[in-house]
């Protein structure tokens, strides 16, 4: 049994493809196919990433499962409560917002424009309601079912990393494992290696490719801002990497 962990996708649905391409015919009966989170944002194409991810628990012979990223613990503050905008104002949410919908995607910067500052206040209430409507039923299911973690008997993944301070992964607050902690990966000396996203730190090499950060236990597969999926398989360690796909803007984690 191998696990094959697949880092950060925010939207970019040809590194995704070209990705699983690749995977096809490697992964066997027994192996787990773990995707770390960010499956929205920063690309255009939401919607088709998380069909294909979808689709992807039927058509692979392993099991699949999905970790919860920032950018998907926000998408969900805001599905259970209209007046967290956090998602809207700290990321490119309309990119997501427009691959369901076009015309939430309008309807909400319209909205969001006349509430000027009062988006930053508590009480400001948007009409998210024409996205989530727009999303089918099995992809809210699909965020809502995302775990913080998954370990397995090669690694432990999570989207983005661990405290150190805490000898336990079952002892981790959610909130570490999904937005990261302090110290990580640098203090980490656990006993087992730890495969997460989040923190955009690739090692580039000469050629200006992206490559994972090893660092002592710790394996940062977050590759996509600079238009590559990354992928690593335990135990052997082997690397799987899409072409450069670019996504239409980059910013932040």
């Amino acid at each position: 049994m191998a696990t094959i962990a697949i880092g950060d996708v925010h939207g970019n649905s040809a590194a995704l493809d070209d990705l699983l391409r690749q995977l096809k015919g490697e992964v066997t009966p027994g192996d787990v196919v773990v995707f770390l989170g960010d499956y929205i944002d920063r690309g255009s194409n939401t919607k088709e990433c998380v069909d294909r991810i979808l689709a992807l628990r039927h058509e692979m012979p392993g099991n699949v499962v999905c970790l919860c990223g920032n950018h998907d613990d926000w998408l969900l503050r805001t599905l259970r409560d209209s007046r967290q905008h956090t998602w809207l104002l700290a990321t490119d949410a309309f990119e997501t917002i427009r691959s369901y919908s076009v015309d939430a995607a309008h309807i909400l910067r319209e909205a969001a424009s006349r509430a000027g500052a009062a988006l930053y206040g508590d009480d400001c209430v948007l009409p998210y309601a024409v996205f989530f409507e727009c999303m089918p039923i099995a992809h809210i299911q699909f965020f809502e079912s995302l775990r913080s973690y998954y370990q397995t008997p090669d690694c432990v993944c999570t989207h983005g990393g661990l405290d150190p301070s805490v000898s336990s992964v079952h002892e981790q607050t959610r909130h570490d494992l999904i937005w990261g902690a302090g110290g990580f990966p640098d203090e980490y000396d656990g006993p087992d290696t730890v495969v997460y996203g989040h923190r955009n730190n690739a090692v580039v090499n000469a050629e200006g490719w992206p490559l994972p950060a090893i660092v002592g236990r710790t394996i940062g597969i977050d590759t996509i801002s600079h238009g590559v999926l990354t992928a690593v398989r335990l135990p052997d360690g082997r690397v799987f990497q899409s072409a450069r796909c670019r996504a239409p803007s980059w910013s932040g984690a």
